[in-house]
């Protein structure tokens, strides 16, 4: 009789494993480092956008298996490092904003892109709130609102543009989705 081995994946399934897995980490660790260049300075402000806090809304809904919350809390981080503000301030963030958008997906997950738009408007409204009140509680003083309103009102005008980007990588690396 003959023996039937177990099933192994070939080295080109295992590769493709390996890359769906690492491309939404990667494109999001790629907007971490485009959100400190000087494009707010386009629309007369100092202020970035957060095109990383993007990349964690847009996965988190389209496919939250490839960015599980450990990337998006090493995402944070990184963020936190290179801002020079507050260790973990914007790793909780992230994994707050993350956490309230999986719970929701049910709702976005194939709604039209106006409703996925809105949720995204909300929930960076809420991550913005939750941001200055631990940035103020850190610092002991109530901080300025008006900073974080215009980092997240320029990030939830910018998302089309970055939804866009992110759905043709996801369309052309991740087919199937």
């Amino acid at each position: 009789m003959a023996r039937l081995d177990p099933y192994t994946p070939t080295p080109a399934a295992r590769a493709g494993r390996i890359v769906m897995t690492v491309v939404p980490f990667a494109v999001a660790l790629v907007l971490v480092f485009l959100s400190f260049l000087p494009i707010g300075r386009i629309f007369g402000s100092s202020v970035m956008p957060a095109f990383a806090f993007i990349a964690i809304y847009y996965w988190a809904v389209a496919r939250p298996e490839l960015l599980p919350p450990m990337a998006v809390f090493a995402i944070g981080l990184i963020f936190d490092l290179l801002s020079a503000g507050p260790i973990g301030l914007w790793a909780f963030v992230y994994l707050f904003a993350y956490a309230l958008t999986v719970t929701q997906r049910f709702f976005l997950i194939n709604a039209p892109f106006s409703v996925f738009w809105i949720g995204f408007g909300a929930v960076a409204g809420i991550a913005g709130l939750v941001a200055w009140a631990a940035a103020s509680l850190f610092f002991g003083q109530a901080l300025a609102i008006s900073p974080i309103l215009w980092h997240m009102g320029m990030t939830v005008a910018l998302f089309p543009l970055v939804a866009v980007v992110l759905t043709r990588i996801q369309a052309r690396v991740l087919p199937g989705t």
